[in-house]
């Protein structure tokens, strides 16, 4: 093993409720139409198909925002992005004794961005594998092939990470030591 793949949401970063649901109960909007927007111009948006700030224009007035785009972001990102202090720590551990990590996670560039810099995570792990930048999402067996190629190992070299059972599914179909995370505890067998 040489190399450790973590996703963001509900492994690096603390299981939140979605912010759809949130959003929509805080500002009294009919949570279908949100889940709209996240099941289809956002995956787009995850695949850097779409910009986020520019799609989220077309929906900000019916969804009761009277701030512009990147006000909306700051909103969204800040409440909904809380590191896992404890997985930082075992990252930490991992980094030194000799294991490289990443994030392999489905995120569009802003929220990419704001992972890496504002939550200074560009100095916590060794990088990241996003979606927006692979053009895949986790789901799809190309983002994990692309992770490979870039990372220039073997799939066996490879442990993985994750809380959706279904990405963990993608990534052992390709020979990479996926695992499904429920807690701090599943870091501990490698």
């Amino acid at each position: 093993m040489k190399v450790l793949l973590f996703d963001a949401d509900g492994v690096v970063l603390k299981k939140m409720r979605y912010f759809s649901e949130r959003f929509a109960q805080e500002y009294n909007i009919p949570p279908e139409e949100i889940v709209h927007f996240f099941k289809n111009e956002f995956r787009l948006c995850q695949q850097n198909k779409a910009d986020l700030k520019e799609e989220l224009s077309k929906y900000l007035p019916t969804w009761k925002w009277d701030k512009d785009a990147d006000d909306f972001l700051d909103y969204w990102f800040t409440s909904d992005a809380i590191l896992d202090e404890a997985v930082l720590e075992e990252i930490k551990k991992f980094r030194s004794q000799g294991f490289t990590c990443y994030l392999a996670t489905d995120q569009e560039k802003y929220r990419a961005h704001y992972l890496l810099e504002r939550l200074d995570l560009k100095n916590k792990l060794d990088g990241g594998f996003f979606s927006c930048d692979l053009g895949f999402q986790k789901s799809q067996p190309e983002f994990f092939e692309q992770v490979i190629e870039k990372l220039g190992v073997q799939p066996t070299d490879i442990l993985y990470w994750d809380d959706d059972p279904q990405n963990v599914e993608v990534a052992k179909a390709l020979g990479i030591d996926a695992r499904l995370y429920t807690g701090i505890e599943d870091l501990g067998n490698i």
